[in-house]
């Protein structure tokens, strides 16, 4: 099992209720299935899964990407401006 660091911003933050949570994921997970994971423990998460913008230790990256031990995720909200 795989210990993974989720970071949550803005929104997400607001949602879910905390700033962080830790999750433990099977070896060859994807970052799909953590963020699948937190939407699970986290109804409040009003975004859909296949939709959310993630990084990996500050990279954004694709939802296929595999998660390796001592991988930070940070779920980061759609932004607005102007």
């Amino acid at each position: 099992m795989l210990k993974i660091k989720v970071l949550l911003f803005a929104s997400y933050r607001e949602q879910a209720k905390t700033t962080s949570t830790k999750i433990e994921v099977l070896e060859g997970s994807t970052l799909a299935k953590i963020i699948e994971t937190v939407c699970e423990r986290y109804p409040g998460i009003k975004c859909p899964p296949q939709k959310i913008v993630a990084a990996i230790n500050e990279e954004y990256k694709e939802h296929s990407t595999v998660i390796k031990q001592g991988d930070t995720v940070a779920l980061i909200p759609p932004v607005s401006g102007g």
